[in-house]
């Protein structure tokens, strides 16, 4: 069947293969897939580390909204706080402007009753007088004032 010569011809050429083959292994395939198997243990790595700072950053996330709620809920305490303060006052404010326009206007009203007692009398004797010049002129003579 297959003659000697063959035989020893494929042996011969199956060592150098061989020893390639080994060559190879070691010197290439055996780095190659360790340096492939160290990139993806890094990525596998690099992908929880990824994973961890998301999850810390939710976290951080979720604690600051915490407290802008808080901050924001405290802002408004104090906003009705200042609100109900400012109405005080603002009512405080008008009872005491309400007050002193009472107690002017009540000045006033005293002032010009007092002035239209006087106006009054000034002008019943202005008018007595006029009376008695008209009634003088009209008449001719002299007429007595009462």
């Amino acid at each position: 069947m297959i003659d000697e010569v063959t035989l020893d011809m494929v042996l011969i050429q199956l060592v150098p293969f061989l020893v390639t083959l080994i060559g190879l292994h070691f010197i290439i395939f055996k780095p190659m897939l360790a340096h492939l198997a160290d990139r993806e243990r890094n990525i596998d790595g690099f992908k929880r580390e990824a994973e961890a700072l998301q999850r810390e950053v939710a976290g951080k996330l979720d604690e600051l909204e915490a407290k802008l709620a808080h901050a924001k809920a405290d802002a408004a305490i104090e906003r009705a706080s200042l609100r109900r303060d400012s109405k005080a006052t603002e009512a405080e404010i008008i009872r005491a402007a309400r007050a002193q326009s009472e107690t002017v206007l009540g000045e006033a009203r005293v002032t010009i009753a007092a002035e239209k007692a006087t106006a009054s009398k000034e002008l019943a004797v202005t008018a007595r007088s006029l009376s008695s010049s008209i009634a003088s002129t009209i008449l001719g003579r002299k007429v007595a004032e009462n």
